[in-house]
C-alpha cells in the first residue's frame, strides 16, 4: 500500500457558519439537520452536508456526521469533533427558541 500524500498548506480557521434545519414527522427521534460551512481567513471556504441532531434514548441530544447505511462520508480529530458538535448543538438550542406572538405554522425554515 502506497503512503499518504501529504501536502503543507498554511490555512487558518476564521469560523464555522451552521444551517439548522429543524424536521418534524419523518423519524421520532430526529429533531434537525444541520449543514456546517468551515470559512478560513483567506476567504475560501468548503461546507459539509447531512449532520443529524438526534434525541438521545439515554436523555439529552446527540449529534451524528452525515452517513448513508453506516457509511461515513468524513471523519474528525476527536477534539475537533468536540467543537463542532458543540457549536452544532448551541446552533439547534438557538433555532429551536420561540419567537414571541408567532404561531407554529408562521415558523420560518432556518
Amino acid at each position: 500500500m502506497k503512503p499518504l500524500s501529504s501536502y503543507p498548506m498554511n490555512v487558518q480557521l476564521k469560523e464555522l457558519d451552521i444551517k439548522i434545519n429543524l424536521i418534524s414527522g419523518k423519524h421520532e427521534n430526529l429533531l434537525a439537520n444541520a449543514n456546517v460551512t468551515f470559512r478560513f481567513e483567506s476567504g475560501e471556504y468548503f461546507t459539509i452536508t447531512g449532520f443529524s441532531v438526534w434525541k438521545s434514548k439515554f436523555g439529552g441530544l446527540n449529534v451524528t456526521e452525515p452517513q448513508k447505511a453506516g457509511f461515513k462520508f468524513c471523519f474528525f480529530e476527536k477534539s475537533l469533533w468536540n467543537k463542532v458538535k458543540k457549536h452544532i448543538l448551541h446552533a439547534y438550542d438557538y433555532a429551536t427558541i420561540p419567537i414571541a406572538g408567532q404561531q407554529d405554522d408562521d415558523l420560518p425554515i432556518l
